[in-house]
């Protein structure tokens, strides 16, 4: 037997009463795990391994490829995320990036540990949803081997430009003088769009919450922020698309 404590970030049906779920470990990357009757009414797993559930998984050894869910029991199960039809999308969106960027047998822990921090902001709204998607982009980015560049000024190394333009292409800023031209993709913002990079893709993993940014830093932070993660994982996500779309309707 084996016994992990995951993340459910994705939840298949097979048939009428089984399913196949995609969960999130520390230890192990992505498992997938096959989940017996739990469509049956008197089922006993059903909140455990629901969507976005934390909880401790005792399955057995793999046998013909496949892990078969032997018991499970809760710890989180995130309640409160469900209130918001956009917290559900923007929660989408983070598991569709870990799907298709974490492997099955290569653990991340502080993958895992952001995920849930993010899912319990989410839940209890205690901070903007834009702020938490720009800070699991960029942090998700630099776990996964594509951390920026933020230390100077790729050219001169001036530390703290007043204003800084950042290359989405290679992963680096300049100050507005020093920018080669012919580049393809450059989003220009205020040094303290810097600041707040420099923090999420630096600091310790306790801080990396806690920062403000002025209403005219936020735009191009963000932007760079999904721009930058997904030109280096060479990926488009559906949820993405779909999260914007409701977004602009609530």
């Amino acid at each position: 037997m084996l016994t992990v404590k995951g993340l459910v970030l994705s939840q298949k049906m097979l048939g009428e009463q089984d399913k196949f779920i995609d969960i999130l470990t520390a230890e192990y990357g992505v498992l997938e795990v096959l989940v017996k009757g739990s469509g049956k009414i008197n089922s006993k797993t059903g909140s455990a391994t629901q969507l976005f559930a934390y909880s401790e998984f005792c399955m057995n050894d793999v046998s013909k490829g496949v892990r078969i869910l032997n018991s499970v029991k809760p710890i989180q199960i995130f309640y409160s995320l469900r209130k918001s039809v956009t917290a559900v999308a923007l929660a989408s969106y983070f598991a569709q990036i870990i799907l298709f960027a974490v492997l099955p047998k290569n653990g991340i822990p502080e993958i895992l540990r952001l995920s849930l921090n993010c899912l319990h902001y989410l839940s209890e709204h205690t901070m903007t949803e834009a702020h938490l998607k720009a800070i699991f982009e960029l942090r998700i980015a630099s776990l996964l081997g594509f951390m920026p560049d933020v230390v100077m000024c790729r050219k001169c190394g001036e530390y703290l430009p007043e204003t800084v333009v950042f290359s989405v292409e290679d992963g680096c800023f300049f100050c507005e003088h020093c920018v080669p031209p012919r580049k393809r993709n450059y989003i220009l913002m205020p040094a303290g769009g810097l600041l707040a990079i420099r923090h999420i893709v630096l600091s310790d993993f306790e801080k990396i919450y806690s920062f403000r940014i002025s209403e005219r830093c936020e735009k191009p932070f963000s932007q760079f922020a999904e721009e930058f993660l997904s030109y280096h994982l060479d990926r488009e996500f559906p949820t993405l698309r779909y999260y914007k779309a409701i977004s602009k309707q609530h």
